[in-house]
């Protein structure tokens, strides 16, 4: 791999890594933030899911503007950092309107606009898929997924810094106070500008893809895809189904994100620096679990082998999820348990899902003027999990303190058997 490619690997890492780390701070704070402005539980649901219907909206058009620009990505990444910083600034102004509906609209909003920018995160993907040679892309993609984990392992020390925030800053003879809820918007708006200059200068542009000259050999390889061409390719059973898998894969994955704050804080009185804690042991295993995926993928074990794997561990840790999330039974070796188990599905699942995806695509070379906006649409199927499950979470799989206490202690309804 050339010089030039590595460091740009090294920014879409260093991408990966910001993101995490950020994300990593609102996770564990954002129901407390919501409820502090005057927001119940099922408005928390509802801002957890909308950034995940703004990328559905906008990964589309990421991904035709970088098929129709000549395979450039600094200006499609310009555009995701400009939109999150602007949700991350909306997301920190909702503690300065009036409480109640207008200030968790406020937060709404602004994690609607950070959701636009989001989607162009996922613009990584069809830069490996055009720019990394074929037999090194699954091994990028592990690497790829392997520096989210490290970011989270590094936000317990963010938070650490974050829960002591309090204090005021003077702007314009007004004084804009500033708590460890609020100041998470204007960290993840220094992290998007942090990113913009970075992607600016030092990412490398993958040369523009060339057609073949139409000669009686190549004349269908020089072909290039149309939109009934990309019609009748999503129907198939070797695309659609890793996007089926990766829709299956936030869906369970959003059950421990939206659900473990408020139940760890039910079971154990944590606060959001214990649960990042928490999250910080998780992401050990995401990373353990990332770097077995590589051992794997140098020594070809199949994706179907990892990918079965993977669903093992959704079983297995779902069940035990059920059984032991019960309030004054549980024990915290026993909640950790649980949520570690699945942590090892995401890793074994998810680039050898993308890798099998990807494959699919090459093996079609009709298609290969159109693996931005195919690669989108395999990034949509897991947005719509994402948009569809924290409502469903909050509506039918969480229980109401209440409702906990008037049955049998256990945190989950059944519902949380679909992992």
């Amino acid at each position: 791999m050339e010089k030039a490619l590595i460091i740009s690997v090294v920014i879409l890492t260093l991408i990966n890594i910001t993101d995490s780390l950020t994300n990593s701070v609102v996770t564990p704070s954002l129901i407390f933030y919501v409820t502090e402005v005057g927001g119940t539980v099922e408005q928390y649901g509802l801002i957890s899911s909308i950034p995940f219907f703004s990328m559905i909206l906008m990964m589309s058009f990421y991904g035709v503007w970088v098929d129709s620009n000549g395979n450039k990505y600094k200006g499609p990444y310009a555009a995701s950092f400009a939109f999150g910083g602007l949700g991350s600034i909306l997301y920190f102004l909702a503690s300065l309107v009036p409480t109640g509906n207008t200030a968790v609209y406020t937060i709404l909003l602004g994690r609607f606009i950070t959701g636009l920018g989001a989607a162009g995160r996922t613009l990584a993907y069809s830069y490996v898929a055009t720019a990394i040679p074929r037999d090194q892309q699954r091994t990028t993609l592990t690497i790829l997924s392997m520096t989210r984990s490290f970011g989270m392992l590094l936000g317990p020390l963010l938070n650490l810094f974050v829960v002591k925030i309090d204090s005021s800053i003077s702007l314009f003879n007004y004084t804009i106070p500033l708590n460890s809820r609020n100041s998470v918007g204007l960290i993840l708006a220094v992290g998007e500008l942090f990113l913009f200059i970075a992607t600016q200068l030092f990412l490398q542009e993958p040369p523009p893809k060339k057609e073949k000259p139409l000669t009686v050999d190549n004349n269908e390889s020089a072909k290039v895809g149309g939109w009934r061409d990309i019609l009748a390719a999503v129907t198939h059973f070797d695309l659609v189904f890793p996007a089926f898998i990766m829709f299956t894969l936030i869906c369970n994955f959003t059950l421990y994100q939206v659900a473990l704050p408020p139940v760890s804080a039910d079971l154990f009185g944590w606060t959001p620096l214990e649960i990042s804690y928490l999250m910080s042991v998780q992401s050990i295993c995401i990373f353990l679990g990332m770097f077995a995926a590589m051992y794997a993928s140098i020594y070809n074990v199949s994706d179907f082998t990892m990918i079965a794997s993977g669903n093992a561990a959704f079983v297995i840790g779902g069940l035990l999820t059920v059984l032991w999330w019960r309030r004054e039974q549980a024990t915290i070796a026993q909640f950790i348990l649980s949520i570690v188990i699945v942590s090892f599905a995401y890793p074994l699942m998810g680039p050898a899902n993308r890798s099998q995806y990807t494959r699919a695509i090459h093996s079609r070379p009709e298609l290969e003027n159109c693996i931005g906006l195919l690669q989108s649409f395999f990034n949509q199927a897991f947005s719509i999990g994402g948009f569809i499950s924290p409502n469903f979470v909050t509506s039918f799989v969480m229980k109401s303190p209440e409702e906990i206490s008037n049955t049998d202690g256990h945190e989950l309804t059944l519902w949380a058997l679909y992992v």
